[in-house]
């Protein structure tokens, strides 16, 4: 096929609320649905206010590398960092958690479209046509997917308000959120605080898209606004259940966001949870399509990264992408183990690379500033 340049830079504008955009709509992926079902005692809520203030360490520490030159020199700057034998361990190292993380939110999405939307269709069709759509959006290149966020930000941004009526029910009640004191001697269960901070990662991989995003000093700024509004939309999300199902049913939900969406009227659609299911998916089809192009460009730090980018190498890597979603769909994601081991093992992956890999930038560029002085 023709070569293109999926990779390529023509903008130089300030662009650090792409970077707010982008945080804030990773951070709300798969985890806005599922975290009330865990967060069944008031107090819990506490977690998201404690594990935002980690989340905006972490953040910090992001920031680091977005003010410094290496930042916005792309490979080059990689390079004088890690050196060539340092790129390709960070690469190969990679690719897992990029492959698992597609994986997880394509498979998970693909089960709640199966039971709410199209329950006589086999769910590996709800993987495929995801995939196909989302290798459509990537072959437009890095540099117009993140400007695309702006458009998936402002279609998306709206729908936590579509819960504000359950908080002007005439029969919610104050003490729905009590006790705000937890009571008993294990306040908070150490699975729950895995769930909350794994929900609020993923702005970790900007670090291999800084180069687009024209770093500056200001960087924190825009992603401290972003965890901000995540926090928030996760405290409405999470008391609006509450209020909703109260404490003792709040648990037997799988899904409660979407179940209550079921119970929202509107003259003009019938089925607002529908509309809630395909807002959902527009943030996934452009998650996916954002992590296909990493994959790529990782598995072209491992081989020859002179070469010119081509959209069959683009689409040989989503198939590889989509080969490992589909086995794992059939044969593993049995009813039950999604949640006893496949959600315990996405908490864990992305806490450790949410904690670990801007930890380890901001080692190598103090080592790197040590050597220069």
């Amino acid at each position: 096929m023709k070569a293109i340049s999926l990779f390529r830079k023509t903008s130089h504008q300030e662009s650090g609320f792409y970077a707010l955009f982008l945080t804030n709509r990773i951070q709300m992926l798969y985890y806005m649905i599922v975290m009330p079902s865990a967060l069944v005692q008031p107090y819990m809520l506490l977690a998201i206010v404690a594990m935002g203030i980690a989340s905006q360490f972490c953040l910090y520490m992001l920031s680091k590398w977005f003010a410094t030159p290496y930042s916005a020199q792309g490979y080059k700057g990689f390079e004088k960092l890690f050196g060539k034998t340092g790129i390709k361990m960070l690469a190969l190292a990679s690719l897992p958690f990029l492959l698992f993380k597609i994986s997880f939110i394509s498979i998970s999405y693909a089960a709640i479209m199966q039971q709410f939307v199209f329950p006589s269709m086999d769910r590996e069709w709800h993987i495929v046509f995801p995939f196909i759509l989302s290798c459509y959006f990537a072959l437009f290149g890095m540099e117009n997917m993140i400007r695309f966020v702006t458009v998936v930000f402002i279609g998306t941004i709206g729908i936590f308000f579509l819960y504000i009526p359950f908080f002007l029910v005439q029969s919610n009640s104050i003490h729905e959120l009590y006790p705000l004191i937890p009571i008993g001697p294990e306040p908070f269960s150490w699975k729950s605080l895995l769930l909350v901070f794994s929900s609020f990662s993923g702005p970790e991989f900007l670090i291999a898209i800084s180069y687009w995003l024209n770093p500056q000093q200001k960087m924190l700024k825009y992603l401290t606004i972003a965890n901000t509004i995540s926090v928030v939309e996760y405290l409405l999300i999470s008391i609006a259940a509450l209020l909703f199902y109260g404490s003792k049913y709040l648990p037997t939900i799988k899904y409660p966001n979407l179940e209550m969406g079921r119970y929202l009227q509107s003259p003009i659609f019938e089925r607002v949870d529908i509309i809630l299911i395909s807002a959902y998916m527009f943030s996934v089809l452009y998650s996916i399509a954002l992590f296909l192009l990493m994959i790529y460009g990782a598995s072209r730090f491992l081989g020859k990264t002179k070469t010119s980018t081509t959209r069959i190498g683009l689409i040989f890597s989503s198939c590889a992408a989509m080969a490992v979603t589909l086995p794992i769909s059939i044969w593993f994601w049995e009813p039950g183990l999604e949640q006893a081991f496949w959600l315990d093992l996405q908490m864990w992956a992305g806490s450790a690379s949410y904690l670990l890999v801007p930890l380890l930038v901001w080692i190598a560029i103090k080592r790197k500033a040590r050597k220069t002085l």
